[in-house]
C-alpha cells in the first residue's frame, strides 16, 4: 500500500497496533495522533533507540527516505511478523528481543510501501520532525601522531618512466612486471605490490604501452609529467578507475571477493573518501562504523531498485566487504596520496589532496617549477628537483653527473639520435626545459655532433643469383621479365624486395629461364601483422599451452623497440 501522510498512516492502524505504538511512545492511545505530530516525541524516541536501530534509520534517511525490504532485513535483522495481517506490530510483542528493523516498525519510524518488490520508508511528515542523521564516521578521540614514511609518488613515477625509456621494464607472459624491476628501484618504502599497481595503472591510462614484451613511455606520459602534482595524481586516479584488471590479480593468489572491483573503486573515491576524517582515526574503527551505518556501501541498490540479498551476506561482511575496503584504504587510496598512515599503519586520516579530490577543499597552491640552467661548458643544472618533467627529458638527452647536474656531450647526442630523436627535436627539448632560446653557436655544435651519426638499416631481401654474369645482364633488360625496383650487388647477384620475388620467379619461368626456387620462402609477417595475430590469440576463450607457445614465438619474432637506427 502507498502511505501518503502520517495522519493517514495512523488512522489506518488496527486498534491493537494503535495500542502497541502508543505503549512504545509512552503516551495515551487517544492522544497519540496529537503527540506524534510534534518533534519532541520522535526526538525522544531517537534517544531510546539502540545504536543498530539508529544506524538503520539513518541509512534509510540518507538513501532518500526508502530502501528495499530485502536490504533492510539483511542489515536490520529478521522481521518476525506477517505484514499482511491486521495487527503485525502487536504480533511482535510476543518476542522478548526485537531486531533493529522490528524496533523501527513498532515505533512507527518506518512504514511499508508496496511497489517494485516492497520498500521500508520514512514518511515525509516524520522526516520533517527529525534532526539530521548522525555522521557516517566520527572521530572518537583526538590523537597526536607522526605520519609514517610518506611515499615519494613523483620520484617513483619518474624512476619508472626512466626505466621504461631505457627498455628496462620487462613484462612477464601474464602481464605482470618482472621482479627484476624491483631490484632497479632503490627508493625506501616502495613495495613490489605498489610497483605492480603503478605500472598497471599507467598502462590502463595510456601513459605507458606494452611493446615487444617491454613497457615503453608514450607522449601522454610527457603531458602528465608537465602537470602540477595534484593534477597528475588526479589523472592517475582516472586511469585507475577505468582499468579493466582487478587489484586481486596483482597480489598473491587468493580468493577474490564477490564484488565488482571497478564499482568499488568509484565508491571509495566518490562515496567513502568524503567521509574519511581529516583527523587521526583507527582504521578498524572506520571500517566498523561503515559496517554499522552504511554496510551496503560496496553493494549499491541497482537502477531498477530490486536489491537482491547476496548468499551469506552480511554474515561474511568482514571477509568480503570489509577485507576489500581495508585493502583499498591501505593500498590504492594511500598510493594516490589521498590518505596517509601513522602508528605503524593502524591509524589513518584524509590528506589535503584527498579533501580536494573529494570536493571539500580548494586546489592546493603549486609553485611553478624552476627551469634548468644551461652552463657554457654544456652542463645542465636542475635547481628545482621537483621539476620531474625536466629531469625525465634530461634523462633522454644527457648523462647525469650527480643529483642536480647533467652533461651534454657528442656521444650523448649521437645516442639520442640513434634512439629516434632528430637534431631539431633535441634542440627543442633543451629549449623547453631551459625556458629560453638555445644560443646559435650551441645549436651549430649540436647539429655538427648529430651529423656524425651513422644510419644503419636492417631489411629483408631476396637474392637473385646466376652463375653467368651475361644472364644477369639479359634479365635486367628483358622486357618479358619486367624486373621491378632492385639493387645490383655485383655482376652475378641482384637484390629484390621479398614481396616481388614470387612475381619475378613466375615471369622468369614464362620467359624461358631455368630457375631454382627451392631456397625461396614466403615472405614473413611484418610487425604490425604479428601484433594483430597476437591480439587475436589473446582473445581466445581458452589459453592452452600451444597458444602460449605461439604467443612467445611471436614476441621473439617482433622487431625490438629502438633497433631501426644505430
Amino acid at each position: 500500500m502507498h502511505i501518503a501522510s502520517l495522519s493517514y498512516a495512523l488512522e489506518s492502524l488496527s486498534l491493537s497496533d494503535r495500542a502497541t505504538m502508543a505503549a512504545v511512545h509512552r503516551c495515551d492511545e487517544l492522544q497519540m495522533v496529537a503527540v506524534l505530530q510534534k518533534p519532541a516525541a520522535w526526538q525522544r524516541g531517537l534517544l531510546h533507540l539502540a545504536p543498530a536501530a539508529r544506524a538503520l534509520l539513518d541509512r534509510i534517511r540518507r538513501a532518500g527516505g526508502q530502501l528495499p525490504m530485502a536490504l533492510c532485513e539483511a542489515v536490520g535483522g529478521p522481521l518476525r511478523t506477517n505484514m499482511t495481517t491486521l495487527s503485525p506490530r502487536t504480533l511482535l510483542v510476543i518476542y522478548p528481543h526485537h531486531s533493529p528493523l522490528e524496533t523501527l516498525l513498532m515505533a512507527g519510524f518506518v512504514w511499508p510501501v508496496a511497489h517494485d518488490g516492497g520498500y521500508w520508508a520514512v514518511l515525509p511528515d516524520i522526516e520533517a520532525l527529525l534532526p539530521p542523521p548522525l555522521p557516517i564516521l566520527t572521530v572518537p578521540e583526538s590523537l597526536s601522531l607522526q605520519v609514517d614514511a610518506v611515499l615519494p609518488h613523483d620520484e617513483v613515477l619518474l624512476h619508472i618512466a626512466c626505466l621504461a625509456f631505457d627498455g628496462r621494464v620487462p613484462l612477464q607472459h601474464h602481464g605482470k612486471v618482472s621482479q627484476v624491476v624491483m631490484n632497479r628501484i632503490t627508493i625506501d618504502g616502495v613495495t613490489a605490490v605498489y610497483v605492480q599497481w603503478l605500472v598497471a595503472t599507467l598502462l590502463a591510462g595510456g601513459a605507458l604501452k606494452a611493446q615487444a614484451n617491454l613497457v615503453v613511455p608514450t607522449q601522454l606520459l610527457l603531458e602528465w609529467l608537465q602537470l602540477p602534482p595534484h593534477m597528475r595524481q588526479q589523472e592517475l586516479a582516472r586511469a585507475w578507475l577505468q582499468a579493466a584488471w582487478s587489484e586481486w590479480e596483482l597480489g598473491p593468489k587468493r580468493r577474490p571477493p564477490p564484488l565488482d572491483v571497478r564499482l568499488v573503486r568509484r565508491t571509495m573515491l566518490q562515496a567513502v573518501l568524503p567521509h574519511v576524517p581529516d583527523e587521526w582515526c583507527a582504521c578498524d574503527d572506520i571500517i566498523a562504523q561503515l559496517r554499522m551505518s552504511w554496510p551496503d556501501v560496496m553493494r549499491p541498490v541497482p537502477a531498477d531498485g530490486r536489491w537482491k540479498l547476496p548468499p551469506g551476506w552480511p554474515t561474511h561482511w568482514d571477509d568480503e566487504d570489509g577485507q576489500l575496503m581495508h585493502y583499498m584504504l591501505i593500498g590504492p587510496l594511500a598510493w594516490l596520496g589521498l590518505v596517509e598512515w601513522a602508528g605503524d599503519g593502524h591509524y589513518l586520516r584524509r590528506t589535503q589532496l584527498g579533501a580536494w579530490h573529494a570536493g571539500l577543499a580548494v586546489a592546493p597552491q603549486v609553485a611553478t617549477p624552476q627551469a634548468v640552467v644551461l652552463e657554457p661548458d654544456f652542463c645542465v643544472v636542475v635547481p628545482d628537483t621537483s621539476n620531474i618533467y625536466a629531469r625525465f627529458q634530461l634523462h633522454r638527452i644527457a648523462d647525469w653527473q650527480d643529483a642536480v647536474t647533467a652533461q651534454l656531450s657528442p656521444a650523448r647526442v649521437k645516442r639520442a639520435i640513434a634512439q629516434g630523436m632528430t637534431v631539431p627535436e633535441y634542440i627543442d627539448v633543451l629549449a623547453t626545459i631551459t625556458a629560453q632560446p638555445i644560443p646559435a653557436e650551441v645549436q651549430t655544435l649540436l647539429r655538427r655532433w648529430g651529423a656524425e651519426v651513422a644510419q644503419i638499416t636492417l631489411s629483408n631481401v631476396v637474392i637473385l643469383r646466376s652463375s653467368d654474369a651475361a644472364a644477369i645482364q639479359d634479365i635486367q633488360h628483358d622486357r618479358r621479365v619486367h624486373l621491378p625496383a632492385h639493387e645490383v650487388i655485383d655482376g652475378t647477384q641482384i637484390a629484390l624486395l621479398p614481396r616481388d620475388a614470387i612475381g619475378v620467379a613466375r615471369r622468369l619461368r614464362h620467359a624461358g629461364y631455368r630457375i631454382d626456387t627451392q631456397q625461396l620462402r614466403p615472405g614473413q609477417f611484418d610487425d604490425a601483422e604479428l601484433a594483430i595475430i597476437d591480439a587475436a590469440l589473446q582473445q581466445l576463450p581458452t589459453q592452452n599451452d600451444a597458444v602460449r607457445t605461439i604467443r612467445r614465438r611471436i614476441t621473439h619474432m617482433r622487431t625490438p623497440s629502438g633497433d631501426s637506427n644505430g
